[in-house]
């Protein structure tokens, strides 16, 4: 019988060209991009490298490009930021 998977919400098989994409990144620039040694410094220019390319992809500015640690997080982000942006309003 063949497996189907369906709970892409929580997590989806990655594609080959993204996991050969990314190696570098598991290999060499795996530092923590808020640390200040030269591991964090090379992470943090890769994130930052990564903001803008986004950023142009869909025609935003670098500063609106967040990136969060989960899909939870983002949520809470998004739905704190529309609640702050209506607070006029009542």
């Amino acid at each position: 019988m063949r497996k189907i998977y369906l709970d892409h919400v929580a997590t989806t098989p990655t594609r080959p060209e993204v996991v050969e994409a990314m190696l570098p990144y598991f290999r060499e620039m795996f530092g923590n991009p808020q640390s200040l040694h030269d591991f964090g410094k090379q992470a943090a220019s890769a994130v930052e490298e990564a903001r803008g390319k986004v950023a142009g992809l869909i025609g935003a500015k670098e500063s609106e490009i967040i990136f969060t640690s989960s899909g939870t997080e983002a949520d809470n982000f998004a739905l704190k930021g529309i609640a702050l942006g209506n607070q006029r309003k009542g």
